[in-house]
């Protein structure tokens, strides 16, 4: 099977988009989150969590986020530079509870040298591939690489890019607290419901996402939406994961 043409491609992504980008949606999704904080840094602080144990049920990643969170005081930004520890008893899929704490002490490290997540992608912002790959490199470690991924090693490293989705796309869905930073930086983060959308319609023929899927497909989606390429990714997870196939 071919790819699909680029204008019959933007008209079914257009028509996704009008469908499922909806506020509606998004309270079934871990972006939510994110919006129930105003301040920036803890939108950063939340959103990353929340992205990192975006996999597997919605319902019950968005679920243990919310316990990681609410262990912290109201602010996950005062909780982690006043450092308080974070201990819990429970896991999530392959997260254990030491490699909360062990995330957590990179943040604090970060944020003690950077002054927030911000202002460590903003200094690399020239060159973006790069800059996420120093960023998972300065967090990494053998227990919390299988969290973060490593696109240095070609790992399609979807939980990160989605977490950069919602930090500087900015509409009713993301709420972009990062300011300054272009959409057009951002990569597809691909998961299965990506990579099954994209395989039926020809985009890619490799079942396993890498980087490489990841480079093919947001070139693709630059040819569609050059300044907001990261515009249909929500409708095409969200369609997906209702069981509507978008095709």
């Amino acid at each position: 099977m071919g790819a699909l043409p680029i204008p019959e491609l933007k008209r079914l992504l257009e028509k996704l988009y009008h469908t499922y980008h909806r506020l509606e949606y998004r309270s079934h999704d871990p972006v939510e989150i994110v919006w129930r904080y105003t301040s920036p840094s803890d939108q950063e602080i939340a959103g990353l969590w929340a992205a990192l144990f975006a996999w597997g049920r919605r319902e019950i990643a968005i679920r243990k986020t919310s316990m990681l969170l609410e262990s912290l005081s109201s602010s996950p930004t005062y909780a982690l530079q006043n450092r308080a520890s974070l201990q819990i008893e429970w896991r999530h899929r392959t997260w254990l509870p030491q490699d909360v704490q062990l995330l957590w002490d990179r943040l604090r490290q970060i944020y003690k040298r950077e002054g927030s997540l911000a202002n460590f992608f903003w200094k690399r912002r020239q060159n973006w591939e790069e800059a996420i790959a120093e960023f998972q490199s300065y967090i990494g470690s053998p227990p919390l690489n299988r969290h973060i991924g490593n696109l240095r090693r070609g790992s399609a490293s979807k939980r990160i890019l989605l977490w950069l989705r919602w930090m500087i796309r900015r509409d009713h869905i993301d709420p972009g607290p990062w300011e300054g930073f272009s959409p057009r930086l951002l990569y597809v983060p691909v998961d299965v419901h990506v990579s099954k959308w994209a395989q039926s319609l020809g985009l890619i023929s490799t079942k396993s996402p890498t980087w490489r899927t990841v480079l093919h497909l947001t070139e693709v989606f630059r040819q569609i939406s050059p300044e907001d390429p990261l515009k249909y990714d929500f409708a095409i997870v969200t369609a997906h994961s209702f069981r509507c196939p978008p095709v």
